[in-house]
């Protein structure tokens, strides 16, 4: 009966340190992306953009993008192309 205590006791441990191993690349990772994402913020900022405002932003800038595509198709001699 020992031994059966042994080998779950050693399956245990490798368990353990396979968890350990996986807690301390899931936490670098994390570091990682939380630097990534301050960079991010940064260059955001950097841009005269409030990060808290991306989204009234993204929907400013995808207006102006429909109305700029808008004077430009105005401009173009449809007329004369399609003739």
């Amino acid at each position: 009966m020992s031994t059966i205590m042994d080998t779950k006791l050693s399956t245990l441990k490798d368990g353990l340190a396979k968890a350990k191993d996986m807690r301390f690349k899931a936490e670098v990772r994390k570091d990682n992306l939380i630097k990534q994402q301050e960079e991010i913020l940064e260059q955001i900022r950097a841009e005269g953009v409030d990060p808290d405002a991306l989204d009234s932003e993204i929907q400013k800038l995808e207006q102006e993008i429909a109305q700029l595509a808008d004077e430009v198709e105005g401009m173009i001699p449809w007329d004369l192309i399609k003739g």
